[in-house]
Parts: structure tokens; C-alpha cells; sequence
């Protein structure tokens, strides 16, 4: 299985992960309740505190990118939020492309003043991602100022923002009220555009 429909090959591939390696360079955190770490074969995603995202970062400086992801969600409860980051500059300046197992999915900016999300009515529901323990393909689009999310190889959303252009890659997870939430990511693709 592939999360990408974008072909692959060695002119546009710039970065791939299939988390095998624990020595690749993705950061990992044990907090007791919340854990990230490689973990067969994934990098697995364990969310143990309420109104919480963690993620997890390539370490590379991409401007225009592809970023392709199998997620799959193995516990807690469908209210949760999961998927990919591009263009991180720090705590406060990325773009992250939201995706939850209720069926919610949108695009934000996360800035100084906290989460916006750039999509005009807010989260956007959709019937075809509310599947709750599944795995998700998941795409995300970060070239010039288009952004725009995929999931299982369908576009969900597109918007312009200008605010970031470049930065670092990666994954996120997190929880609402309920805490347990628990994804493992695995074959990460960036690409070029």
C-alpha cells in the first residue's frame, strides 16, 4: 500500500521513511502517559493527556513539497486529531493537516496566537474518512501558497495561505476530552511537487 497516488521514483523522491530504522532521526518522547517511539515496523503515536497534540519531526528543511503517510489508528476514542505537518519553523509557525476518526478534517496555521484553522467553516466533516480504528492514507500539498489535503487519495480541501514557505515535515496526534488516543504512522514520502 502506497499513500501517495503521485508516482514515485528517484527524480522526485527527496526523503522516505518507513520507520524500520529507530536510529533515523525522528524525535521520540516518553512522558508516562504519552509516548512516542518507533515501534514495529511505525512510529507510534500513544496520547495519554486531554487537549493535547504531540509531533514528531523529519528533521529537513523542505520549501515545495508532496507529503504522503499510511496512518492507522489502533485505540482510543474517533474524537481524536492525527496527521501531517509541513513547513515547522518552530512551536508556533507550521501548517498542520488535520484529519480525525469522526470524519473532521482541516487545514491550520499554528502561530503565536495559537490554532487557525484556514478552512472558512471551520472543520470540515466528511462522511467517507469517519471510520474510527482504521488506517488512513493521508496526502498534504505544500506548494507555494496552495495547500491542500488528501485522504485515501481523494482531495478534501484546498486553500491559499502565505504566512509560511519553508520549514520541517512531519506527524502529529493528539486528543479532545478523551484521552488513549493511539496512531502508528508508517512509509513517509516527501516529494517534489
Amino acid at each position: 500500500m502506497t499513500s501517495t497516488d503521485v508516482s514515485v521514483s528517484q527524480n522526485n523522491l527527496l526523503f522516505y521513511d518507513d520507520f524500520s530504522n529507530p536510529r533515523s532521526g525522528w524525535s521520540q518522547w516518553d512522558g508516562g502517559q504519552t509516548q512516542i517511539a518507533y515501534q514495529g515496523g511505525g512510529l507510534r503515536f500513544l496520547i495519554g493527556e486531554p487537549h493535547y497534540d504531540y509531533w514528531s519531526l523529519a528533521g529537513l528543511e523542505i520549501k515545495d513539497a508532496i507529503l504522503a503517510v499510511e496512518a492507522r489508528v489502533v485505540g482510543g476514542p474517533p474524537n481524536n486529531d492525527f496527521g501531517l505537518i509541513c513547513r515547522y519553523q518552530g512551536p508556533d509557525q507550521f501548517y498542520a493537516f488535520v484529519v480525525s476518526s469522526d470524519g473532521y478534517t482541516g487545514i491550520v496555521a499554528v502561530d503565536g496566537d495559537g490554532y487557525h484553522i484556514l478552512t472558512d467553516s471551520g472543520l470540515t466533516y466528511v462522511a467517507s474518512v469517519d471510520r474510527g480504528l482504521s488506517t488512513y492514507l493521508l496526502r498534504a500539498d505544500c506548494v507555494g501558497s496552495s495547500l491542500a489535503l488528501y485522504v485515501d487519495r481523494q482531495k478534501l480541501l484546498e486553500i491559499e495561505d502565505h504566512r509560511y514557505n519553508s520549514g520541517d515535515v512531519g506527524v502529529f496526534a493528539g486528543t479532545f476530552d478523551e484521552t488513549g488516543v493511539e496512531v502508528v504512522f508508517d512509509n513517509f514520502y516527501v516529494l517534489k511537487p
